[in-house]
């Protein structure tokens, strides 16, 4: 005969048997949830957190150190990282290549302020860098950007180290624009949390590190990113500033007048990204000023740089023009955006009509922070359209002669030179007030 069993007994037997695996679930939960976190935090091959080298480079700006190996830094993976571990967004954003790198906090002022230029940015690193802080939700109240004219020449070669992938969600997310951007598999990639032989390695990494004190990659090779401490004016090599700027080695930053002008005359020999610059490029040209008005839009203050070029450079395109007609339409068609548009403008292309002199460059692209002191009033004059005293002087004496206020608009052979005697009367007047 068959043996019945009633269904209180049945769901008796079948609560019992769920609770008993409910409860070695719950034995075996923390340690698991240990495993996700320790994979996570740890994450010896960058799969959530980027690579080491990079991360270990944000993670010092983001204590506030000075930072050295500014020359091995892969610049767009620091500030990946960086933008995805800052725990608060600044209150002024500055953007560009390397010619804005010396603009620095204390130029800036008005608040927080982080320097997000890397080298060599061409159009589509600057709103790819733009949109990293924008997905992080990490907005500035105002965006510096650094105006170089290359954002403008459709020369591919310019964002061959761009992220193009991350462009295309940008261009998608953002802009609304068809970029064929597809959303990546992450679900291979999160598995690895869970995994034990991943797990086995990051704790072998946490140990060795921990006995060693070195910070290695995840081959053994030593990061050569450390923080600084002390003054760094003497330092022989570059570093990196909590703030984003940079500064260069002390031999690079004393180079005498002949040592200058030598990297002036082989640097106007390339020209990097200007060469072949016939027009400013419609597709990026419309795709500039739709990045401004979506900034603009997400309620961002926006303000245009131009830091100069060496006088030398600038003289001599002038005197080649062949090849560069689309470096003489920036300026103009910038000036005429930014007036339409409500956009304050600083600096010029054309070191003399600005006032700047030799003296104020490091090499031909690279102007000394001197010279940004004269151009830059700080942000928050610079939003109410002030200009720095030196500038208002320079107007003054000048605004009459060729440098009116109006030539600041475009280029032509005949530029003022500031006179010796009377930038020493200017900086003098401007150590007074």
């Amino acid at each position: 005969m068959k043996k019945t069993v009633s269904w209180p007994r049945f769901l008796a037997i079948r609560l019992l048997t769920f609770a008993e695996i409910g409860l070695k679930f719950c034995l075996f939960l923390p340690i698991l949830l240990f495993m996700v976190w320790f994979n996570y935090k740890v994450d010896v091959s960058g799969l959530f957190q980027g690579e080491l080298a990079p991360r270990q480079v944000a993670n010092l700006l983001l204590e506030g150190s000075t930072v050295s190996g500014y020359d091995q830094m892969d610049e767009r993976q620091v500030l990946e990282v960086y933008v995805q571990n800052l725990t608060e967004a600044p209150d002024t954003l500055a953007l560009g290549s390397s010619r804005v790198l010396q603009l620095s906090e204390d130029l800036v002022g008005g608040g927080s302020f982080f320097n997000a230029g890397i080298s060599g940015a061409g159009p589509m690193d600057v709103m790819n860098i733009w949109y990293l802080f924008e997905r992080e939700d990490k907005l500035p109240g105002t965006l510096i950007l650094e105006v170089d004219p290359w954002l403008f020449n459709a020369d591919p070669d310019i964002n061959r180290n761009s992220d193009s992938e991350l462009f295309a969600e940008f261009l998608e997310k953002s802009l609304g624009i068809n970029a064929d951007y597809e959303e990546p598999d992450t679900v291979a990639l999160w598995k690895a949390l869970v995994d034990p032989a991943y797990f086995q390695g990051n704790v072998t990494y946490y140990l060795k590190q921990r006995q060693t004190g070195a910070v290695l990659t995840e081959d053994g090779d030593d990061i050569p990113f450390k923080a600084v401490t002390g003054s760094i004016d003497a330092l022989d090599y570059a570093v990196k500033r909590a703030d984003g700027s940079i500064q260069y080695p002390l031999n690079f930053r004393s180079w005498n007048y002949d040592q200058v002008m030598a990297e002036v005359l082989a640097q106007a020999g390339t020209l990097n990204a200007l060469h072949g610059f016939d027009q400013m490029d419609p597709y990026w040209t419309d795709l500039f000023t739709r990045f401004i008005e979506h900034v603009q839009a997400k309620g961002v203050n926006v303000v245009f740089l131009m830091t100069p070029y060496h006088p030398f450079i600038v003289l001599h395109v002038y005197n080649n023009p062949e090849g560069f007609t689309g470096f003489f339409e920036v300026e103009p068609w910038v000036r005429e955006y930014a007036a339409m548009n409500g956009i304050p403008v600083y600096g010029s292309y054309h070191a003399g009509r600005v006032g700047i002199q030799e003296s104020m460059f490091f090499d031909g692209l690279h102007c000394k922070p001197e010279a940004l002191q004269l151009m830059f009033p700080g942000v928050e004059k610079a939003l109410a359209g002030e200009q720095t005293p030196y500038q208002q002087l320079y107007l003054e004496t000048y605004g009459g002669a060729e440098n009116s206020a109006s030539a600041l608009i475009g280029y032509d052979a005949a530029c003022v030179v500031v006179d010796q005697d009377w930038l020493a009367q200017a900086e003098a007047a401007m150590l007074g007030m």
